[in-house]
Parts: C-alpha cells; sequence; structure tokens
C-alpha cells in the first residue's frame, strides 16, 4: 500500500511526540518528516529534513511571529535561503516516489499548499488559538480531515461552528501510561522545548519557599547558579511520564502533551501559559480554567504554597480530559481516509473516547 506521511513540525517536541504515537498503531503504513528526526522515532520509517530557520534567527516565538506577513502563508522567507529549498525539494521527492495515499501536516500552512500543489490529499493537525486567517482557513478548506489533539471541551468558543462540525478530537494522542501514584509534597516543573523566560532566581525563590517539599525540574533549562537542597535539575528526560506518575503537583505550559500527560496521569495541575503563535496557550489556559479543571498562573507564581493548595483542590479533575485511545483513534481514521475498505487495520475503538466529565 501506498504509505500515509506525517509531516512534523520544528517548534516544541509535541509534533513529533504525535507523530510517533500515531505512527507506532499501525507503522508500517507511516512515514514521517521533518529536521533532526533521526535517532528519534524508533524503528519508523522518517525522511530527516535540513532545518528552515535563516542561521541569523533565534529560535524564539517572536522571530517565527515576525515572518507572518502575507496573509496567505506564515512562513515564506525571501532570498538566498538554501534550506528551505532543499526542505523543499526533498519533500516534493519523497512524494513524486512514494506517492502517498494521504499527508497528516502537523503543522504547516506552507507544506499543505505544497502538498496540495502535488495532488496529495491533506490531513491537517489544528491546534489551539486563533486560526482564522486566509491561510488556516484555506488549509482548512482543503483538508480530507481535521485533528485536533485536545478534548473537544477545550475547544474555544470563538473557532467558527463550521469548523467545530468539520474537527476530530483526539485527546491523549502524545500521553503516556495512566498512572495515579501518591505522592506527598513533590513539585514537579516542567519546561518544554518551547520559549521559556524563567530565571535561576525564581527557581531558589520556590525551594526557598517550599522548603518541605521536593522541587523537580526537567526540560532544557539547567541553572548551574540555582543551588537549593531540595531542588533537583534533570535536564531533558526521555522518560517524562515517570516524573509526572511521581509527583504530587505538575506545574508548567499549556501545551497539548504536557496536558495530555497530566490527564493521563490524573495529577493536579499548575498551567503556567507561555507566548506562542496565535495566542493557543493562553486559549487553552482559559479553557482550563473555565473547567476549573487546573490553577491558571499567567505569570510566576508569587506564593508557590497558596499555589499548590489551590491546585490540590481540584484534585484528579484533569483525568476526565485523558483517553488512552487518542492515538489509535487518530491512526485509524487516517488509514480509513487513505485506503477506505482496503485497510486490514481492524477497529477496536468504535466507542473508545466518551469519557464523561465531573468538572465542579
Amino acid at each position: 500500500m501506498k504509505p500515509i506521511g506525517i509531516y512534523v513540525h520544528h517548534h516544541g517536541d509535541g509534533h513529533r511526540q504525535r507523530a510517533i504515537a500515531i505512527a507506532r498503531q499501525a507503522p508500517d503504513h507511516f512515514t514521517l518528516l521533518g529536521a533532526d528526526l533521526k535517532g528519534k522515532t524508533s524503528a519508523l520509517s522518517i525522511v530527516d529534513l535540513p532545518d528552515d530557520r535563516p542561521l541569523n534567527m533565534h529560535k524564539t516565538t517572536k522571530d517565527y511571529r515576525d515572518t507572518q506577513n502575507l496573509s496567505d502563508s506564515h512562513y515564506n522567507p525571501s532570498g538566498s535561503h538554501n534550506s528551505v529549498r532543499r526542505r523543499t525539494r526533498l519533500i516534493a521527492s519523497w512524494i513524486e516516489t512514494a506517492e502517498p495515499a494521504l499527508l497528516l501536516i502537523d503543522a504547516s500552512v506552507e507544506i499543505a499548499t505544497l502538498a496540495r500543489l502535488t495532488s496529495t490529499p491533506t490531513a491537517y493537525m489544528r491546534l489551539s488559538g486563533n486560526r482564522t486567517d486566509q491561510a488556516h482557513l484555506e488549509t482548512f478548506n482543503a483538508a480530507e480531515a481535521i485533528l485536533c489533539p485536545f478534548h473537544k471541551v477545550l475547544e474555544s468558543d470563538n473557532t467558527p461552528r463550521w469548523l467545530c462540525k468539520r474537527s476530530h478530537y483526539f485527546p491523549g494522542l502524545a500521553s503516556m501510561v495512566r498512572a495515579r501514584q501518591k505522592c506527598e509534597k513533590k513539585l514537579l516543573i516542567v519546561l518544554g522545548q518551547g520559549q521559556n523566560n524563567i530565571a535561576a532566581i525564581q527557581f531558589l525563590a520556590v525551594a526557598h519557599m517550599l522548603p518541605d517539599w521536593q522541587i523537580n525540574v526537567i526540560g532544557q533549562q539547567q541553572p548551574t547558579n540555582a543551588c537549593a537542597e531540595n531542588l533537583h535539575f534533570h535536564g531533558w528526560v526521555n522518560n517524562p511520564e515517570y516524573f509526572i506518575a511521581n509527583t504530587a503537583v505538575v506545574a508548567g505550559a499549556a501545551s497539548d502533551c504536557l496536558i495530555s500527560a497530566v490527564s493521563a496521569a490524573g495529577k493536579p495541575f499548575i498551567c503556567m501559559p507561555q507566548i506562542r503563535p496565535f495566542d493557543e496557550q493562553y486559549e487553552k489556559a482559559a479553557r482550563l480554567e473555565a473547567l476549573r479543571a487546573a490553577v491558571i498562573c499567567r505569570k510566576w507564581p508569587e506564593n508557590w504554597r497558596e499555589t499548590i493548595a489551590a491546585a490540590l483542590k481540584h484534585g484528579s479533575a484533569m483525568a476526565a480530559l485523558h483517553d488512552e485511545y487518542g492515538a489509535a483513534r487518530a491512526a485509524e481514521l487516517l488509514l480509513d481516509i487513505a485506503y477506505g475498505a482496503k485497510c486490514l487495520y481492524t477497529s477496536r475503538f468504535a466507542n473508545a473516547g466518551a469519557t464523561k466529565l465531573a468538572f465542579g
């Protein structure tokens, strides 16, 4: 059978984790295309692409947003940019050779346009935020299916009704195995690959304010000048599910990937939304707040003891946002679109994901 491609965006690690979770459901049918994938996708088929960001561009959200100066695209740098040309050529070459049955794009309106120009059917991973610009709307309209990596109740009230009706919601896409171990006085702070503006002194303030708590920090940031007996930096880890399972409270950004992991573990959540394109994290945080599923801190908390106490009152409300079959249902949808009746992938998830909500 012709393969199904999954385009993996480079900004943040959630795109890669979602792609791997879906592809593992039927590994013989999927190929991942993206930058810096080599050695990070187990035995899955990949097309490793060059990074398309200019060498002199700092890898920040601000720089990304500054490129959004065209109504029909989001990232279309002008002038000499060989990596963009090489990247486009490699994708087009793979499409010509593999003749994919479908390309899931997570996420890039430019790659969606390239797929359409090469007569390739597309599915699109729609993230949160205000994505009603011309480029997004044209991409949504052209897609065979629109997938959302979050629970339907986290959908914004501002999303057009027609777009909601066309969307398929898959909470738990990148989540780990559900684990609900009881751990007292352990706080986990998660820092993803996206932009974080957190200084060493802020971590020290948490440790000094909570001398009877163990503070674990996972992610890219490892300040060498933040030392306290109860403060531990673990750097980038390959098993975040272990740390999430073995903590009392999780604090971190409003990313789909972290929300998925926290809800899978059923842990109280302190949500600290970060600045991202299209305000996606602030929109997601607003929905969590409306559902009383998490404590929202739009700035670094001044009083961590009070913030933790508020989070603990919510109990395991996050667990209602989880679907352990999310990745399998997403894979089934893509396989059905690509192959229809010819697909030999057996459905086991027709009634999965009908999670009852119990927010108070």
